[in-house]
């Protein structure tokens, strides 16, 4: 058993989104108090350690399933899925339970752990006994003024910010498409008859047509985002881990360096990161070989235990009902 401790710096390639509350048309990013060097109190956006253990736990599973051909067969069309409690329990690490006698033993603990090290790794419950994992996400620390004093002095730099430097409200605006004459003809005319005659009496009425069911749909809003540039702060601790478990951990890694986007509107651009860890590899979408550069041997070991014990890790996960 060995244990790893990670740290890096995060890089934004494009604003992050990470709302904690909203407010109106306005969504502000999650923010948390820190205490400042001279006392005070300031409230600062960090990227949760719960968002990311998240992030990484699905794309873990989502490989491993893949891996044993769950999912939709490309050539036949043919699905395979997942039970509910199978997939809450991969995917958000179970629901507890009070019911009496639905748990596990420590030796059926044992063999969830080693037929399937992401369970090990992650942790989950099952039933009304909690299996804890082995991984600690931390928090994404945006390196600035008011966090310098938090983070390892390696990673500070002399280019300090102020967090609110790099914040910014983005504009977004939903449009109301049925106004859109290209785009109603899509319409069926009797429901296109009904808006306009809608439309017409409350004309007649003198009534704001702002209030009809199409115009509705259209709206601006604000988003609070870290800007493109901003620096963070990550690491990561693997305590007392298998070479297996540490095998699997960096397919996860590489998984997540294929899609390396976190928060919120990724599909409208936001999100996007680079990663990389000292000592150890680079998770960057601007490199060549897809995101990240791992030495070949890696996730070697992994790739052939799910060959190997496939039947046995389906049997666990069929087995959940």
């Amino acid at each position: 058993m060995k244990n790893y401790v990670f740290e890096g710096e995060v890089l934004a390639l494009t604003s992050i989104s990470h709302i904690g509350e909203t407010h109106g048309i306005n969504s502000m990013l999650r923010r948390e108090k820190i205490i400042q060097r001279d006392g005070s109190v300031e409230e600062v956006p960090v990227i949760s350690g719960n968002a990311m253990r998240g992030i990484l736990r699905d794309r873990g599973m989502l490989h491993m399933l893949k891996a044993l051909g769950y999912g939709v067969n490309e050539e036949t069309g043919e699905i395979r899925g997942l039970s509910l409690p199978a997939f809450y329990f991969l995917f958000s690490g179970g629901i507890l339970s009070k019911q009496s006698g639905k748990g596990i033993d420590v030796d059926e603990a044992r063999r969830w752990r080693k037929v399937i090290p992401l369970v090990s790794i992650f942790g989950g419950a099952m039933g009304n006994q909690i299996m804890p994992g082995k991984v600690k996400i931390g928090k994404m620390l945006p390196i600035c003024e008011e966090t310098s004093h938090l983070v390892p002095a390696q990673y500070v730099g002399d280019d300090l910010h102020s967090i609110w430097d790099v914040t910014q409200q983005e504009p977004y605006t939903r449009r109301d498409d049925e106004k859109n004459d290209h785009l109603r003809q899509l319409i069926e005319p009797e429901v296109r008859g009904l808006l306009d005659f809608a439309k017409a009496e409350k004309r007649a009425k003198g009534d704001e047509i702002a209030g009809e069911t199409g115009q509705s749909q259209q709206m601006r809003y604000y988003v609070e985002t870290l800007a493109a540039g901003t620096r963070f702060y990550w690491d990561i601790v693997l305590d007392d881990v298998t070479d297996l478990e540490f095998d699997a951990f960096c397919i996860v890694l590489a998984e997540f360096g294929r899609f390396p986007y976190i928060g919120g509107k990724s599909g409208v651009g936001h999100g996007k990161i680079a990663v990389k860890f000292d000592h150890w590899h680079e998770i960057n979408p601007r490199l060549s070989q897809g995101g990240a550069e791992l030495d070949t041997s890696l996730g070697t070991r992994y790739m052939e235990h799910l060959r190997e014990n496939g039947d046995d890790i389906r049997e666990l996960i069929n087995g959940l009902k």
